[in-house]
């Protein structure tokens, strides 16, 4: 009984202390992190972003609560491993051709969030005229595994769904022996350029629906994170009458649908 009753007392002080122990031992490591962090920046990122992360000039500010809050530490992550194509903003990931291995950006990371809780409130920029980015504007198709390197751990469920329909795998295939490729290039590739008819890749890729990937890469390097995602989202939805409602005739259409040149019956 003695011994019954002790153990049942240590461990009801076990089951107490151990969260407040667990708490403290994670912002530990959560400090060392961040001072393994500072030397990374301003090694690597203070000659753009400025030593705090402030506005700088042409770059938006990183210390700001606005986008602290709106990017969470898995976008972080992604945008210092990859970097942002044409953009000044160079890949640091061993993966990408960095300098930094998976350790050393975590610790990049944990240096920028620990902004967050002294950030400033920046005043929010005017809302732009027109939400969709699908205007005449010089932004370029980075291609679907650029999208998907970001978004595979974020959204595995759509990217897996992609990956095996028909418009990701076979959808180039139906128009190959197309002599005129301007009737159906636009809708079975992805980034078709009218002009030069040239397209960025085969299928129907994630910026065929969601519009160039270099726009949401700028979007994320600001506070615009979070109305990036609605854009996306706006645009696949706004985009399917693109393609669905054909530009060429419904007879013609059902002709090469006949011919098994088009998935359709």
């Amino acid at each position: 009984m003695i011994l019954t009753v002790a153990m049942a007392i240590y461990l009801s002080i076990y089951w107490f202390m151990e969260p407040r122990r667990v708490q403290k031992e994670g912002e530990t490591m959560r400090l060392e992190a961040v001072e393994k962090g500072k030397p990374l920046y301003l090694t690597h990122c203070a000659r753009c972003h400025g030593e705090t992360g402030g506005p700088q000039k042409r770059i938006n500010a990183i210390n700001s609560k606005n986008y602290l809050e709106a990017v969470d530490d898995a976008i972080l992550y992604k945008i210092v491993e990859r970097g942002i194509p044409r953009s000044g903003m160079v890949a640091l990931g061993e993966k990408d051709g960095g300098p930094l291995n998976q350790e050393e950006l975590k610790n990049l990371v944990a240096f920028i969030r620990n902004w967050e809780k002294k950030a400033p409130v920046l005043p929010e920029e005017p809302p732009a005229k027109e939400r969709s980015i699908f205007i005449q504007e010089e932004v370029a198709y980075t291609g679907s595994e650029s999208c998907i390197g970001c978004h595979e751990s974020l959204d595995k469920k759509h990217v897996d769904a992609w990956r095996k329909s028909s418009m990701a795998k076979h959808a180039f295939s139906y128009i190959r022996t197309e002599k005129d490729k301007t009737k159906c290039t636009p809708c079975h590739a992805t980034g078709y350029d009218p002009e030069k008819k040239t397209y960025k890749e085969e299928n129907v890729g994630c910026e065929a629906c969601h519009g160039p990937g270099e726009k949401y890469q700028e979007m994320m390097m600001g506070k615009d994170a979070l109305e990036g995602g609605k854009i996306a989202r706006e645009n696949g939805l706004k985009s399917c009458t693109r393609c669905h409602k054909a530009h060429i005739g419904k007879e013609e259409h059902m002709a090469l649908a006949r011919k098994g040149q088009l998935p359709y019956p």
